[in-house]
């Protein structure tokens, strides 16, 4: 298992940070042009949609635990049925710090396969900085 933490603050509230998480309207802004959704409650699926819809076989989740405005973990699969293969589980935590319109944001990847990928560690990397842009300046990322 490998595990990466990228962490930043985002100048939004805890409960504007965890909108933006969870609306898949928000999400596609961000996430590599997905729109996340999901009921947001534990045992619940997680959907991955492009601009032509589901892609179940290519990412797929779980939500494990879900505390709004607070902790929210879930994992990640590819495939389908008995070529289903985990990845990863995701813990995304949110806590004000000193003026309560502060968000520190701590995104941690607990990856299956201890093997480096620094393709996949760029895009972790591009979805939390892209949280951040969204939030503070209505604006995506370029690219």
């Amino acid at each position: 298992m490998r595990t990466r933490t990228f962490t930043l603050y985002i100048a939004a509230t805890p409960d504007r940070v965890w909108r933006a998480l969870t609306d898949p309207s928000q999400t596609r802004r961000y996430y590599l042009g997905l729109a996340v959704d999901s009921t947001w409650t534990a045992g619940a699926p997680i959907i991955f949609r492009t601009q032509q819809g589901p892609v179940p076989d290519a990412l797929h989740g779980e939500i494990i635990h879900a505390i709004p405005g607070e902790c929210l973990i879930h994992n990640l699969f590819t495939g389908v049925g008995r070529e289903q293969e985990a990845h990863c589980w995701l813990t995304w935590t949110l806590a004000a710090v000193d003026d309560p319109s502060l968000t520190r944001v701590s995104l941690t990847c607990d990856d299956l396969d201890a093997r480096p990928d620094p393709d996949r560690d760029d895009a972790w990397s591009r979805i939390v900085s892209g949280l951040k842009t969204v939030l503070e300046t209505g604006a995506s990322l370029p690219g």
